[in-house]
């Protein structure tokens, strides 16, 4: 009998965890509508990809399909190149994010602050735009092409496997340099100054006390470049001339053989890693981060000694110099003819119905998807810091990897799931709407449970004792509260979902078209001009929601 003890004590939180989930019922209906849409639009379609490239669905269980990808040797290369590419893109991201952070954050100059903008800048583009930038200088017919060969003596190509690297470094750049850049500004700088007390030299500090201290920041920023140089199938496409990589083949078996099981195994191969790393970052890394990071500190930063600015500045200078090269080149092509033969002035490119067509269409889909992941991501927020949920971490995990998953498995998933009975979606604006949403939701999550962790929870108590009740409490006390998480939210997920590509690629239509993937399309049908004049005008779009979320951020003092 004295055993049976402890298993009724711990029956009693659970039983009474239950009776203060149903105490509220509207939350409790609330929430198990969103556990149930998480579970439909972000893990359904994961499990779809791993069951599909068993074969089950269209048969019985079978390891044929993973048979044919390690016997084929180009299934091989695309691995290689692709986990080869990653690692390149990380490294050298990682070496620039430190540089350009360093002089960023330990200078106060005009020129300083003008850096940390230009860093940010290809976050207002999809990575593709790069590899468009870089044909338009180095392609076959490309600005600096003949110049290149005369000097090289030899004739030089941009297209293949150091030309996605390249394309790739500069699109993940933006994600790198944020994270190490709010790392080393946030940093406690007194062990900084104790070092160089002791006598230590400015580059002995770097590499033994402010570099060991940023390791979190570092490795965090090096894993969620290489899991997104690992999925990016759209520079492969554009500038791979041909070279095999794991994304792109995934996507051409699909578009072009409707080849979905070895598609899906091409898909599992991005996935693991990729879960690897977020339980990783999510559950091993926030541990090990240590107090002299974010710990209060009265010092400022350390400045930088000549000989370690001199060598910071030149690298920041050269790299943000060829980023504004890069978005030169696609304002230049936009204007132009044909630039570097004919670069006559025109508004040609700008002429194009189908373009036009598909920027209101993404527009929409974006706005749509935008309100929706914010607006969803409060209430989640809200529910989760403030209720008694059942399986809450797990709920929160769920949602939070909707971030981790690579576009192309995502895009495959939602084909396998809503391409039939009982959801037939495909080709709908609704499906490109709900894929966004659930994509960006756990960013608004993540700003939420961060605000509410500020708002004192006797201000709703106080409403409560007044007599207005959980429901009206919600609307009156939290949401007014909650609107600088989700205008953040809401412009962060419509920025990003207007240059969004590698799962909605799967799932448009001719009627339903996305300016994004159609300026893809045009890149690789060689259309520089067409392709260029949209990709200015999604840029001057994309710029203007960045410039409003910063604005936000500041006045907030929420970052995204």
């Amino acid at each position: 009998m004295e055993a049976k003890k402890p298993m009724k004590n711990q029956l009693k939180p659970s039983s009474s965890m239950w009776r203060r989930f149903w105490s509220e019922p509207w939350f409790a209906i609330a929430t198990i509508i969103l556990a149930a849409a998480i579970l439909l639009f972000i893990v359904a379609p994961v499990f779809a990809v791993l069951l599909k490239s068993f074969g089950i669905g269209t048969g019985s269980l079978t390891f044929d399909y993973y048979k044919e990808f390690f016997q084929a040797p180009y299934y091989w290369d695309a691995l290689l190149n692709s986990v080869l590419s990653a690692i390149i893109t990380t490294v050298v991201v990682l070496f620039l994010s430190i540089n350009i952070a360093l002089y960023v954050t330990r200078s106060k100059s005009l020129l300083s602050k003008s850096y940390q903008g230009i860093a940010l800048l290809p976050l207002v583009a999809p990575p593709f735009i790069f590899s468009l930038s870089l044909i338009i200088l180095f392609g076959r017919n490309g600005v600096v092409t003949d110049y290149v060969n005369q000097i090289a003596g030899a004739e030089f190509s941009i297209y293949g496997f150091w030309g996605v690297v390249l394309a790739q470094i500069i699109g993940y750049f933006p994600i790198g340099y944020m994270l190490v850049e709010s790392t080393l500004r946030n940093m406690n700088a007194d062990l900084e100054y104790a070092a160089q007390d002791l006598g230590a030299n400015q580059r002995k500090v770097i590499t033994g006390i402010t570099l060991p201290l940023a390791k979190s920041g570092i490795i965090k920023a090096g894993l969620l470049v290489f899991v997104m140089a690992l999925a990016d199938f759209s520079n492969p496409l554009i500038i791979g001339g041909g070279t095999h990589f794991l994304a792109s083949e995934a996507y051409l078996l699909v578009v072009g053989q409707h080849n979905l099981e070895q598609a899906a195994v091409l898909g599992v191969f991005l996935i693991i890693p990729s879960l690897l790393i977020f339980i990783f970052q999510t559950y091993f890394l926030k541990s090990s981060e240590t107090g002299t990071i974010s710990g209060e500190s009265n010092s400022s930063s350390v400045p930088l000694s000549k000989s370690v600015k001199r060598f910071v500045l030149t690298i920041s200078s050269l790299f943000t110099a060829f980023i504004l090269l890069m978005f030169i080149m696609v304002v230049l092509g936009a204007f132009v003819k044909i630039i570097g033969i004919n670069n006559t002035f025109t508004l040609e490119h700008f002429n194009n119905e189908t373009g036009w067509d598909s920027l209101y269409t993404s527009l929409t889909v974006s706005f749509i998807s935008a309100l929706l992941a914010a607006g969803i991501g409060i209430l989640q927020g809200f529910l989760f810091a403030r209720k008694p949920i059942p399986g809450k971490k797990l709920l929160e995990f769920l949602t939070l990897f909707g971030l981790a998953v690579p576009g192309t498995v995502m895009g495959i998933g939602y084909v396998l799931i809503f391409n039939g009975p009982p959801f037939f979606l495909t080709g709908t604006v609704m499906i490109l709407v709900l894929n966004m949403t659930f994509r960006k939701i756990g960013v608004s999550l993540e700003a939420a449970i961060s605000k509410m962790h500020q708002i004192d929870t006797s201000m709703e108590e106080a409403s409560n004792d007044l007599g207005a009740g959980p429901y009206k409490t919600f609307w009156k006390v939290v949401v007014p509260l909650m609107i600088p998480p989700f205008t953040a939210g809401f412009i962060y997920a419509f920025m990003t979902a207007m240059v969004s590509i590698s799962s909605v690629v799967f799932l448009i239509s001719p009627d339903t078209n996305l300016v994004a993937i159609y300026i893809l399309n045009l890149a690789e049908q060689a259309k520089i001009g067409l392709a260029s004049a949209m990709s200015f005008i999604m840029i001057v779009i994309v710029l203007a929601c960045l410039g409003l979320l910063k604005f936000v951020e500041k006045k907030t003092g929420i970052r995204i």
